[in-house]
């Protein structure tokens, strides 16, 4: 089933329905008048809620603002601020019992200091757990209102939102509770994978798929949202031990259903129109499943260029000020940095059909690591699963592509080309041994040898930037876990973990006693970034050649070959050839010359590069003084600063040019 989904997943990058047309600089001002737009509606005494309320919203006290003070904390409004402040002291005072306004306000606790919402906490957590229904059939739900008695999934997925922020700050939540919340939802999902906003009866159940009854009773998009993001809430909080023993990839049949649902049905969703609660449902399931793409369609690149068009070019709104929460929410959220792509991937059986591989034995390792590292770098981070079957600059959302198994790794030849261009243009391949797996290990070391013959894996030394510059030391851990590298003297190409097996920690989020298991990934993360150099989605460091852009003219660059690492970043040759194109309407030809080989007259410009000591003989100094004699340009280069190379070609150029 896990592969069907895939196939569904993935079929295709761009449909015409699917291109994005909101760059990140208008997505950053999308959030900024729509924030701005929040604080014009803030009145004198700090809230949100309206002025003269009918019954349905008073049922619902203080939701409009704890909604409107959840979007503007996600977006990075500082708690500090006055505005801020005002608005939760206001919402600390209010009596509340309507699910969906509880459900909010305790997202907005997550924001604050622990000592300053200890007791409200816990007082929402307690009317929550005694608002979910006790009776049988509908045990585990929730009413509009802590006194009312008719239920839906809508209230419910609100219900059980807030009881997971309070486990969060709490951790005290009744397992009891949980699996009855897990029972009910799996109770009320359609054999095709749908949620209604209302339970279906037996009938219903039993009916065809597309023979569904209507109304309330039928499956929505809003609906199947909610049933999903609630199923990965719950599986979060009863099955942390699954995955501890590498048995194979771990399944969740309601999960994957709802997944499919939404992919075989989000065309229609899109034709349809769709409500800005619905979009948030989208963000929260994209988040949680890591799933980049639901059908053809990238969610969050389709959901921003909504959002962008649709906002009031006067106001900066959409719509009330739940919508403009709504729709903040799903920008900040969906577009947050990616820490790491989990690649999803098959064995190749050199002909025969391939054979799905142990990819997902631990389904919730980079999602738990992920949150642990939102919480210590106080920002909202993201991951995704990614595989393949897409060109491989799409990719590049993360630094790090996640390979993890327990099996022997079998690749295509254009699977492998695709790895390489990965990490040609800047990408780290991070490999994983479920359960310390020797044949795993071996085959990634011998992937790296075959995309990068010229380096070798060594252990990383202890005096290594990871391990010395970041958050967490190496020094401080009591069981430092085991890391080798393949570098090409300016960068790790490639990092194998290969006994130590982290992500079964991640998996379980056993974090005390191992602290190392997860500081680890935390210095690995760091390391790819430079330590901050963080990109939002739409951003990217790839530079493509414009179409639009017809070159007038061409240069010629010689880069010279020698016996030594003369070529260790090859990528940074494509990126400039088409920065180039794009701002000087020039082509940039690049040609490898063996130095020493006669083949130098011709061009006007030469690349030397280098990581390493290195020297030439008599005939390669012969031809590099002709060339420079007869006007040519040297350019000498030493890749990262590598202080090896550059003094070794101090010498050199001392020497040849005294």
């Amino acid at each position: 089933m896990r592969q069907a989904i895939a196939s569904v997943l993935f079929v295709a990058l761009l449909s015409p329905g699917a291109l994005f047309a909101a760059t990140h600089e208008e997505v950053e001002e999308a959030i900024a008048r729509a924030k701005a737009s929040l604080y014009l509606r803030q009145n004198a005494e700090g809230h949100w809620e309206l002025a003269e309320q009918n019954a349905h919203a008073a049922t619902q006290h203080g939701g409009r603002t704890a909604l409107a003070l959840y979007a503007l904390l996600a977006s990075g409004e500082s708690r500090e601020k006055p505005e801020i402040r005002k608005g939760v002291e206001w919402l600390m005072q209010q009596d509340m019992n309507g699910i969906y306004a509880l459900g909010m306000r305790t997202q907005v606790w997550r924001y604050l200091r622990p000592n300053q919402v200890r007791d409200v906490v816990r007082r929402d957590a307690e009317a929550l757990y005694d608002a979910a229904m006790k009776h049988n059939r509908i045990k585990g739900l929730y009413r509009y209102t802590v006194t009312t008695d008719q239920y839906d999934h809508s209230a419910s997925q609100y219900g059980v939102l807030g009881m997971w922020a309070c486990a969060q700050l709490m951790g005290e939540i009744p397992r009891d509770y949980w699996v009855a919340v897990d029972e009910a939802w799996r109770a009320g999902q359609f054999p095709d994978g749908g949620w209604a906003y209302r339970r279906p009866n037996a009938a219903a159940l039993a009916a065809q798929p597309g023979e569904h009854p209507q109304g309330h009773s039928a499956p929505s998009a809003a609906m199947t949202t909610a049933g999903i993001a609630t199923l990965f809430i719950t599986q979060d909080q009863i099955h942390l031990g699954r995955g501890v023993d590498c048995v194979g990839n771990i399944i969740d049949p309601n999960i994957d259903r709802g997944l499919r649902w939404m992919s075989q049905n989000f065309e229609k969703v899109i034709k349809g129109g769709r409500s800005y609660y619905t979009l948030y449902g989208i963000e929260r399931i994209g988040v949680a499943s890591g799933y980049k793409f639901f059908g053809t369609t990238d969610w969050y690149k389709e959901g921003a260029e909504y959002l962008v068009r649709m906002q009031n070019p006067r106001t900066g709104a959409w719509g009330n000020v739940p919508d403009t929460a709504f729709g903040i929410l799903f920008l900040v959220r969906g577009r947050a940095p990616v820490v790491m792509n989990k690649l999803e991937y098959a064995l190749d059986m050199r002909g025969d059909r391939p054979r799905p591989a142990n990819w997902n034995q631990r389904p919730r390792d980079a999602n738990n690591l992920t949150a642990w590292l939102s919480r210590i770098l106080e920002r909202d981070l993201n991951w995704q699963i990614v595989n393949l079957n897409v060109e491989a600059d799409e990719l590049h959302d993360s630094r790090i592509l996640y390979i993890s198994g327990n099996q022997a790794l079998a690749f295509t030849a254009e699977e492998k080309s695709k790895l390489r261009r990965y990490v040609e243009k800047g990408g780290i391949i991070l490999g994983h041994a479920d359960c310390g797996s020797r044949p795993f290990a071996e085959s990634f070391r011998r992937l790296g040898h075959e995309l990068f013959p010229a380096y070798e894996f060594r252990e990383l030394p202890a005096d290594h930037v990871i391990y010395t510059d970041q958050q967490f030391r190496r020094t401080n851990w009591r069981s430092p876990p085991s890391v080798v590298g393949l570098s090409n003297g300016v960068r790790e190409l490639m990092l194998l973990i290969p006994t130590h097996d982290p992500a079964r920690f991640w998996q379980t989020q056993a974090y005390a006693g191992r602290e190392e298991m997860h500081q680890l990934m935390s210095s690995l993360f760091l390391y790819s970034v430079d330590k901050g150099d963080l990109r939002f989605k739409g951003q990217t460091h790839i530079v493509t050649p414009l179409k639009t852009v017809k070159p007038a003219s061409e240069i010629r660059v010689a880069r010279l070959k020698y016996a030594g690492n003369w070529n260790p970043e090859p990528g940074g040759w494509e990126q400039l050839a088409a920065f180039v194109h794009n701002t000087r309407q020039a082509t940039l030809r690049t040609e490898e010359v063996g130095l020493g080989e006669g083949r130098l007259r011709g061009f006007k410009v030469a690349h030397l590069t280098g990581t390493a000591k290195f020297t030439l003989d008599e005939k390669a100094k012969r031809e590099l003084v002709d060339f420079v004699a007869a006007g040519g340009t040297l350019i000498v280069d030493a890749a990262g600063g590598a202080a090896d190379f550059a003094l070794a070609a101090d010498v050199l150029l001392g020497e040849l040019f005294p």
